[in-house]
């Protein structure tokens, strides 16, 4: 009997000290929830950068650099820049071009083709297309003072009209595929220029992919049919983190997913170095073929970019180096020597060009000044005229 009493006893001193702590564990649960709620609210109720206020403070800190505190046209340029950049209009396969618009420093045809200054077109000019990213679009400077714009000045005196193909965030796939669609309508050019090299490094790096474009993270859900939607139901992050942690919802729902190599740092794996090497050659190798078949000259040139400048970088310099993305230095490093050693007749290195420059030419790692942009148009104008001259001679036969 006394055995029983105390078998009891101890069950019931049992019992109470489960409640006691399945109260003390409700109760951190429920404090740590409200204080999750309440970290939200608080972050909820902080005002937030609208994209109104991150285009004042990108201009903002493009006025203040020392190339543009002394240039009159610098507000007016980035005003009307933000005016049209990354609100596009859809082309098939190449996917955008800037919309047309008529400012005063920035114009941009029904083609979505940025001006070119003082050329004059016809159906007997001869006719030079430019290919390229935002470098060659003209990103940060007028019209005037574009790569396109600059070799349309640097011949004088001939038939010739130069149109500029190049758009802000295309690649050397892209400029392809314009060159083509062109070819496809008709539309054949005297002379092509592919100025590459930063954007296939930079979406490399950006995406783990080579030859992967801009607007992957909104296209890609788009074509799978997916949107974001919020439910107002989902568990707060930190709790969603704790449950995926414990053994218990490993063995209900099973192990993540391992995280897979990281191609866009180093140590690079030599398949990806070679995927982002063979991308871009055999754009232009395609792009030589396609010059050859249909009757027209071919050049690439390999653009100037600040991570392979072969000498110690200014105080500015090294900012700019320092706000690029992390491993995307060490992949231009990587990646240019290659496209440097390899043996094309109709690619033209000119990513040193601007080493020994003495005025400012960088506005970033990759995009340029008037006077970068002057300095590369005259490089490429060294290995054009000739061809350009000869071409008129022999038409004019």
């Amino acid at each position: 009997m006394m055995e029983r009493a105390s078998l009891s006893g101890a069950a019931q001193r049992l019992s109470r000290a489960y409640g006691v702590v399945a109260l003390l564990l409700l109760n951190t649960l429920v404090l740590a929830l409200l204080a999750e709620l309440a970290a939200g609210l608080i972050l909820a109720a902080r005002p937030r950068p609208t994209l109104a206020d991150e285009i004042a403070a990108f201009k903002a800190k493009m006025l203040a650099q020392e190339y543009y505190a002394g240039q009159d046209w610098a507000r007016l340029y980035w005003d009307e820049h933000f005016q049209i950049v990354d609100a596009w209009q859809y082309t098939p396969y190449a996917l955008w071009r800037t919309r047309p618009y008529t400012g005063t420093l920035i114009q941009v045809d029904e083609q979505g083709r940025r001006q070119t200054v003082n050329a004059m077109c016809s159906p007997d000019t001869y006719r030079i297309f430019t290919f390229g990213g935002s470098t060659m679009w003209g990103y940060g400077v007028p019209d005037a003072f574009t790569i396109a714009s600059y070799v349309q000045q640097g011949l004088p005196g001939r038939n010739v009209c130069v149109v500029n193909y190049g758009e802000v965030g295309y690649n050397s796939t892209q400029g392809l595929i314009t060159l083509l669609r062109l070819v496809q309508q008709g539309d054949r050019p005297d002379l092509a220029i592919f100025y590459d090299g930063s954007n296939d490094i930079t979406l490399a790096n950006r995406t783990g992919q080579a030859g992967a474009h801009f607007y992957l993270e909104q296209i890609a859900p788009a074509l799978r049919g997916e949107a974001v939607r919020d439910s107002g139901v989902a568990a707060p992050a930190a709790l969603r983190s704790l449950l995926g942690g414990t053994a218990l919802y490993r063995l209900l729902v099973g192990e993540a997913p391992a995280p897979g190599p990281n191609w866009t740092q180093p140590p690079f794996d030599p398949a990806f170095l070679d995927a982002v090497t063979a991308t871009y050659l055999v754009n232009i190798d395609t792009a030589a073929q396609l010059a050859a078949q249909h009757g027209f000259r071919f050049v690439a040139f390999l653009q100037p970019v600040l991570p392979v400048v072969a000498r110690p970088y200014s105080d500015l310099e090294q900012r700019f180096i320092w706000e690029t993305p992390g491993g995307l230095v060490d992949l231009f490093q990587a990646v240019y020597p290659r496209w440097q050693a390899a043996q094309r007749p109709y690619l033209v290195d000119l990513a040193h060009i601007l080493d020994g420059a003495t005025l400012p030419v960088w506005i970033d790692f990759n995009h340029l000044t008037a006077w970068g942009n002057l300095t590369a148009a005259n490089d490429i104008l060294n290995v054009i005229r000739p061809l350009v001259d000869d071409d008129l001679a022999t038409d004019g036969d």
